[in-house]
């Protein structure tokens, strides 16, 4: 009998300074897959490695010799000596791993609740593993319900629609103040990583409105711009940075991230700039120490908002996500069904199958030799009611064991009654009993189907 089993590491379970050391980086995922592939006791395998969590989902034929190989494997991979301490601390069994994945992909298990990044992680972890060849029906099947989950609990509440972030915050009171930005002229000045989820945040709508970018240092931007930006066309990069004051002038919206020790924007000179214009503008400071002069609170048409102010907002809207739990929860749960369905249908469906072809076959060597020799082929009257009197009475017969495994909704006694069936009737045992677990033969066609998909790709 095969196990469905998640061993790792996460923040729950150790710091950041240990789990750190557990990191496999993206690059080097799909080695380590190749690795926990040459394990005897492991048939499936998917990696998921963030900052928050290492964890290996396995289907393994034994527990305790597949859980000793996964450990084997986090000291195989480690770079560091003292094995012996560091060691995965975390683990969960059948059900228990389902629900946990459920709950990661949702954001209800992340350390900041209900944050989006890791839809995208769990995603990448499910290709890479089908990529490799090292998962198998059951963790396809709950990575894909796991992205359902996922996608459900952001679409059918507000869970994932409330910036949790300073970053995020400042883009959500920007458009509380000035309503849709994909058409207003922004400027950002500073690059840290604070700025860069400011500038992808704005650039996830497409307009018209440019996004100007702006850093002490040109190479941070020239990096910057290297990655894969949403509405690229959108951004406009390549100033001095001491045009900033004149480019903020020029802007609806002026976010700062800098890391300066002064003022990057003085109300002197920003008045200057303005050349007495009096316009709707709104500036947010999400630097510690502060880098925007606060007496520009006091320049008419201008809004300015500071950390504190973002701090607000990110406690409010934690507030609500957590009000939403019981929700998510809801959601959850019946995806946690849907697996359990799935996995009863995985022994339901082939045992009815072969009950019903077993039958069948007797069913028509009785009619062969029935009928031949006796008279009855040349009666086509007697021979269609003979084949409607024999099918009638093997769908009785079927009937009561149908209906009642469909019914049945607890696994193991699902799984003996199955087993019971193919005794009885001599069906064939490779097939038997088990929820596609680690059974070779149609890990075989998985793998074979999966080889076809990827090669139209």
């Amino acid at each position: 009998m095969n196990h469905l089993v998640v061993c790792g590491i996460n923040y729950h379970s150790a710091p950041i300074a240990i789990r750190e050391r557990f990191c496999i980086p993206d690059s080097c995922i799909g080695h380590a897959l190749e690795g926990l592939k040459h394990f005897r006791h492991i048939k499936e395998s998917t990696i998921l490695s963030t900052c928050n969590r290492t964890e290996v989902y396995a289907v393994v034929d034994d527990v305790a010799a597949g859980m000793a190989e996964i450990q084997t494997f986090f000291q195989s991979v480690q770079a560091v000596s003292d094995h012996g301490v560091l060691k995965p601390n975390f683990r969960l069994l059948r059900d228990d791993v389902v629900l946990h994945l459920l709950r990661v992909a949702s954001g209800l298990d992340s350390m900041v609740l209900g944050e989006g990044q890791i839809m995208s992680q769990v995603k990448a972890a499910h290709q890479t593993a089908v990529e490799k060849r090292s998962s198998g029906p059951v963790l396809d099947m709950i990575f894909k319900l796991a992205l359902t989950c996922g996608k459900r609990v952001r679409s059918e509440t507000s869970m994932g629609r409330r910036a949790v972030s300073v970053s995020s915050a400042a883009v959500e009171l920007a458009r509380e103040t000035l309503g849709s930005l994909k058409d207003k002229n922004t400027t950002v000045i500073g690059l840290g990583k604070m700025g860069q989820i400011c500038v992808k945040h704005l650039l996830s709508e497409s307009g018209q409105g440019p996004v100007v970018l702006l850093n002490r240092s040109a190479a941070r931007v020239e990096a910057f711009m290297e990655n894969k930006l949403a509405n690229r066309d959108r951004v406009k990069a390549g100033f001095d940075y001491e045009e900033r004051t004149a480019l903020a002038a020029q802007s609806d919206l002026v976010i700062v991230a800098s890391a300066a020790n002064n003022f990057v924007l003085t109300r002197e000179a920003l008045t200057a700039q303005r050349h007495g214009q009096v316009r709707k503008q709104v500036i947010i400071d999400i630097s510690v120490p502060r880098a925007v002069d606060p007496a520009i609170a006091t320049m008419e048409g201008v809004d300015l908002f500071v950390a504190d102010d973002l701090s607000k907002i990110v406690g409010r809207n934690l507030a609500q996500r957590e009000a939403l739990v019981n929700d998510a929860e809801v959601i959850v749960f019946e995806e946690l069904e849907s697996f359990h369905n799935w996995e009863r249908s995985q022994l339901v469906v082939p045992t009815i199958a072969e009950l019903r072809e077993k039958i069948e076959g007797i069913r028509q060597e009785q009619m062969a030799k029935n009928t031949s020799g006796s008279g009855i082929d040349s009666d086509f009257s007697s021979k269609n009611d003979m084949e409607s009197i024999s099918r009638a009475i093997v769908n009785q017969i079927l009937h009561h064991p149908t209906v009642h495994l469909k019914a049945t909704k607890d696994y193991e006694i699902l799984r003996q009654q199955a087993e019971a069936l193919r005794k009885l009737f001599n069906l064939d045992p490779i097939a038997a009993g088990q929820p596609n677990h680690g059974q070779e033969v149609i890990h075989e066609k998985y793998r074979n189907g999966r080889r076809s998909q990827l090669s139209k790709h």
